[in-house]
């Protein structure tokens, strides 16, 4: 059995864990929030009702408990779920990335590297555990939160790296400018996760017309999914839903390994079979970025969002919506 527990207390859908989880490893707790909130906007009629009941959303919602029974965190919203995989101590920490050696081009591998596992096992996995309906609600609704999770970790180029810098985490960098928000990366992986989102998508939304300095930060998150849903067809949505998560992780992994990207040097240039560390040499110890870099891959990073979220809409519709085929236009999309 999982770590959940299921009790009724009456409170309101929507509202938030009984403590905030800790800040999130990929993409930042915002970006996580957007993934599931843009996938729970996509979600049939059908599918909608059956995770409303699966999290008892409606009737106290789930409680995550510690081992002596005393409760640590309580969620009715499944984007708020979606960030109970990064509290700790992590319950499947292996899963929230993929490493390969430099050797790789390409992501063509369906089972992890290894023994071990990794976020190709964890989503397939908990996938697998959400669409059996002979599983308990608490085996259910633990595998229905933490796949929300894996689709964003999936979608975040540096969680398909090496595991010599730890995804880039072992790579301190400088951003002249800094980010928006507060956000302080000291590292690559740490501007990946947040001072691209910060920087671009987040801060677009407090540029718009409509802003209120009022707006908390999951108030920002659900104005940018209202533009992702906007600017997005349902044409576009279909051709998003191909594929499969090792050809997900392959898109990530080829952002990864772009030069521009400064994460490793493809060598030899010409005909690459590696891809090598980049030295930081004494004094300039840290990767120097600037707000080119930022600018450069802003849309990239929001793109990577917005495939996760239409993606993970998907998942879940076919895993909770036996009538489901493909992804219908939904009232905020274009045609």
């Amino acid at each position: 059995m999982r770590w959940l527990i299921l009790i009724l207390c009456g409170l309101v859908a929507g509202a938030a864990p009984l403590m905030a989880p800790t800040p999130a490893r990929a993409w930042g707790a915002l970006g996580h929030l957007t993934v599931c909130d843009l996938a729970y906007r996509n979600l049939t009629p059908t599918a909608r009702a059956a995770l409303i009941e699966l999290l008892n959303s409606r009737n106290g919602g789930t409680v995550v408990r510690n081992r002596d029974g005393v409760e640590l965190r309580r969620y009715t919203s499944f984007n708020v779920g979606c960030l109970e995989e990064d509290e700790r101590p992590r319950k499947h920490a292996s899963d929230h990335f993929l490493n390969v050696p430099r050797s790789t081009m390409a992501i063509a591998m369906t089972d992890c590297p290894g023994t071990g596992s990794c976020i190709l096992e964890g989503i397939q996995r908990d996938l697998t555990v959400l669409k059996d309906t002979s599983k308990s609600r608490e085996d259910r609704v633990g595998a229905l939160m933490a796949l929300g999770h894996w689709m964003g970790d999936i979608h975040q180029p540096l969680h398909i790296s090496y595991k010599d810098d730890t995804g880039g985490n072992a790579i301190p960098v400088s951003v002249a400018g800094g980010c928006k928000a507060g956000s302080s990366p000291d590292n690559l992986h740490s501007v990946w996760d947040n001072c691209l989102l910060q920087a671009g998508m987040f801060q677009r939304v407090r540029q718009r017309a409509d802003f209120k300095p009022g707006w908390g930060p999951r108030t920002i998150t659900y104005r940018a999914v209202d533009t992702l849903l906007a600017n997005t067809t349902v044409t576009e949505e279909q051709a998003m839903a191909a594929g499969d998560p090792a050809s997900w992780a392959n898109e990530s992994y080829q952002i990864t390994v772009g030069k521009d990207v400064k994460y490793c040097a493809l060598t030899p240039a010409a005909s690459p079979t590696s891809c090598a560390a980049i030295p930081l040499t004494a004094p300039a110890t840290k990767l120097k970025l600037d707000q080119g870099y930022l600018g450069a891959f802003d849309k990239v990073a929001q793109d990577r969002v917005r495939l996760a979220g239409f993606r993970l809409a998907h998942l879940l519709n076919q895993a909770l919506d036996p009538a489901y085929t493909q992804p219908i236009r939904n009232g905020s999309q274009k045609a």
